[in-house]
């Protein structure tokens, strides 16, 4: 009779055990989505400068440590003639002009020198995930409706 008891006793211990593993598992934080947001100006004159910036966050965080950020840049037609920017992240809004003095914002400072439809991409990689958000940008007398059938896309990793 006592060996019954001390087995029951032992099996009720065993069952409770595995069960509160299983509520830590079930309340375990479901994670979070990484959002860049590319912005800047989509026409522009040759010559002219113009900045694009990443605003990067993770949930409701900006993130102020992404791993990389790069920017690419490229004319239609011509991706195999990209260019890759480091990003500068903004840290003193004095030194930039148009600069936000906020956190997790990246930014390409670049001038487009000819006429025609570019695409500006942001490669970004935090928190074990990459994103690639695009911009078109028309310079100049560039025909940008002969280009709207190539939909602006974002990638997720």
């Amino acid at each position: 009779m006592k060996k019954m008891l001390v087995v029951l006793l032992f099996s009720a211990l065993l069952l409770n055990g595995c069960g509160s593993g299983e509520s830590k598992a079930n309340t375990a934080e479901t994670p979070e989505v990484l959002d860049v947001k590319l912005t800047g100006p989509e026409k522009v004159n040759p010559g002219e400068s113009a900045a694009y910036e990443a605003a990067v966050s993770y949930g409701d965080e900006a993130v102020t440590d992404a791993d990389e950020v790069e920017f690419e840049v490229w004319k239609e037609g011509e991706k195999d003639a990209s260019q890759m920017f480091k990003a500068k992240q903004e840290k003193d809004a004095s030194q930039m002009f148009k600069a936000k003095q906020e956190k997790g914002v990246y930014r390409l400072e670049t001038t487009f020198k000819e006429d025609g439809v570019y695409t500006v991409q942001s490669h970004v990689t935090a928190k074990k995930q990459h994103s690639m958000p695009t911009l078109k940008v028309q310079v100049g007398d560039a025909d940008a409706a002969s280009n709207q059938s190539e939909e602006e896309h974002t990638h997720h990793h």
